[in-house]
């Protein structure tokens, strides 16, 4: 789950936060016709079922899905690189902080014509 989240945060739960953050940011009498999310390969959430939420709860049909892969960048080279080449395949350094992965957010989002 995204750090932050409890372990027991649902998809309904997650669309309902995702898609106050994006009402808070748009003008009242925009009819939105469809967004994008953004979800990290880290994310432990049932996607399929967060997409359904997110679409009942904006009542929108265009809910596109933008699977984000997780990279580490060494602390020591710089480099960046997958979890799974751990450690650092430039330097073998083991310090490394986590570049994507665990995002959960809204990246775009357009309103419906008229």
């Amino acid at each position: 789950m995204k750090p932050g989240y409890p372990e027991a945060v649902t998809p309904a739960v997650l669309a309902a936060e995702l898609l106050a953050g994006l009402r808070a940011q748009l003008p009242p009498d925009v009819k939105l016709a469809g967004f994008e999310v953004a979800i990290g390969e880290l994310v432990d959430v049932d996607v399929a079922a967060l997409v359904r939420e997110l679409r009942a709860g904006a009542g929108v049909v265009d809910v596109q899905v933008k699977r984000v892969a997780a990279l580490y960048r060494c602390l020591d080279c710089g480099a960046e690189y997958p979890p799974e080449e751990s450690p650092c395949p430039v330097c073998g350094s083991a310090r490394a902080e986590l570049v994507s992965g665990d995002e959960l957010t809204i990246t775009r989002a357009w309103a419906a014509p008229g």
